[in-house]
């Protein structure tokens, strides 16, 4: 009964450790961050179609920080992909 009793505190502590640390993560690789910054040349807040070109360029030359957007693995940004790609504390709306 001790071992139970171990072994289910010691999984509760774990199940408070895990969300804390992996809202850590998120919010270390927040969508967008500097790439949207990096790309967004007329500070428009939207990436035009040259910024979008700029972007699967650098994608295609191995851009290391944009690798974490193809999030199908396909070795190309689409244009869902390139949507992700948001400046800084911006949220998507929602549909109501």
């Amino acid at each position: 009964m001790k071992k139970v009793i171990a072994l289910t505190s010691i999984l509760c502590a774990l199940g408070l450790i895990a969300p804390a640390a992996h809202a850590a993560k998120a919010k270390k690789n927040k969508g967008g961050d500097d790439a949207f910054a990096k790309y967004d040349k007329n500070s428009n807040d939207v990436l035009d179609a040259d910024e979008k070109e700029a972007i699967q360029k650098d994608f295609k030359a191995g851009n290391e920080g944009l690798k974490k957007y193809d999030f199908n693995g396909d070795g190309k940004l689409d244009d869902g992909e390139l949507a992700a790609i948001q400046p800084a504390g911006k949220k998507k709306k929602k549909n109501k």
